[in-house]
């Protein structure tokens, strides 16, 4: 199904279920409606309710949560079955905050705008025993973990001179990396792992048994050490990376949508929840989504491993990407005024810890969209000259 089917504005949806929509509006929302019976059974419920509530003074925000409580879009959850529907309440949802809740009056332009900086976190280290330690990228600090200590220095970590554990079943620990940082691990068998922003990754503090095996969220890099004997899992929102020594980067960051598996050197066989396998080789990208095949395409290994160089690469990326990517290091959120606006492809780079503004300003001058920024919030908006 063309995923632009899939979306429509809040606003229209309102204007189509007071029968107010011009001849342009109407044949976009005929488009829509007709795409799928999802859509006609999403607006039939919507139809229903503003009906029942027709009130000009009424509460935006409140009756938006009164309607989807009542379609029951609150209790939808990230499975295929029901990804479209609640894909398609998330994106009315952001719609309305945008058309009604934001007041473009406090906002300023870039140029008038302080800088949007990067927003460092803290990271956690969980242990078996339920203890956190927060992991400071200045501090040095030893920690005792089961089996032996383990030092914490300028934001990295090393289990290396972790002993054997003595019991039958693994002890594992957690790191979870928030947004504004990245962070270092090196694992007991001298496996480095990265891990960029809003990541997370559970791992045993000694591996035992036939496999050396991690699980992770959102996006790590690997340099797996050989081990022949022992091969390396990394399991990931459904998919298994199997490895024997290699290096290559994991993506999760769209739950449920895909993971993307990008080799740099070696060779991995990328295993998904359909029981599907492919091996692949350097330079190339297995995307396991919900399709039960997997695919692979070419790596552009310059955008896939700019975040572990310390920059933000975009080669020809959707605007919603790019600033999905952004918003996990500079902290920031985003609306749009418009749908379109998240499908318009953008080519530039930054470096981590440089004013975001400066990428912003660029995508500016194209001519094909506006940003305004209010302390946290940046709204997308299409230029008045449009």
């Amino acid at each position: 199904m063309d995923k632009k089917k899939t979306h429509i504005e809040w606003r229209t949806l309102r204007k189509a279920a007071s029968n107010q929509l011009d001849e342009q509006e109407q044949v976009l929302f005929d488009e829509w409606l007709n795409a799928n019976k999802r859509n006609q059974i999403y607006f039939s419920k919507a139809k229903r309710y503003y009906q029942e509530t027709d009130n000009n003074d009424f509460d935006y925000r409140d009756a938006f949560a009164q309607f989807e409580k009542q379609i029951g879009t609150q209790s939808y959850t990230w499975k295929p079955v029901l990804r479209i529907a609640a894909s398609v309440a998330i994106i009315l949802a952001v719609s309305w905050l945008t058309y009604f809740v934001v007041n473009i009056e406090t906002y300023k332009t870039l140029s008038e705008a302080k800088p949007i900086k990067p927003d460092s976190g803290q990271v956690e280290l969980l242990l078996s025993n339920g203890k956190t330690v927060v992991l400071n990228h200045q501090e040095e600090k030893t920690i005792a973990v089961a089996g032996g200590d383990v030092k914490s220095k300028l934001g990295a970590l090393d289990y290396l001179e972790v002993k054997a554990n003595s019991e039958e079943t693994a002890v594992y620990n957690t790191i979870v990396v928030p947004r504004g940082s990245n962070f270092k691990l090196t694992l007991s068998d001298s496996t480095v792992v990265w891990l960029n922003a809003e990541s997370s990754i559970q791992f045993p503090v000694k591996f035992s048994g036939y496999e050396r095996k991690v699980a992770i969220t959102g996006e790590a890099y690997f340099d797996v050490a050989h081990n022949k004997q022992k091969p390396f899992v990394v399991d990931v929102e459904g998919t298994q990376v199997k490895v024997l020594g290699t290096e290559f980067n994991i993506n999760s960051y769209k739950k449920g949508d895909a993971v993307y598996t990008t080799l740099v050197e070696g060779k991995v066989a990328v295993n998904n929840q359909f029981g599907n396998s492919v091996v692949i080789a350097p330079n190339q990208q297995a995307i396991s989504s919900r399709s039960t095949e997997v695919e692979v395409v070419e790596a552009k290994l310059d955008e896939v491993l700019g975040w572990k160089r310390g920059k933000f690469v975009f080669e020809d990326r959707a605007l919603e990407d790019i600033l999905d990517e952004l918003s996990r290091w500079y902290n920031f959120k985003v609306f749009y005024e418009a749908e379109e606006l998240k499908t318009f492809e953008f080519t530039g780079d930054l470096d981590q810890y440089k004013d975001v503004n400066q990428l912003l300003l660029l995508f500016e001058k194209t001519k094909a969209v506006k940003f305004m920024v209010k302390e946290n919030v940046l709204l997308v908006k299409k230029p008045e000259n449009r």
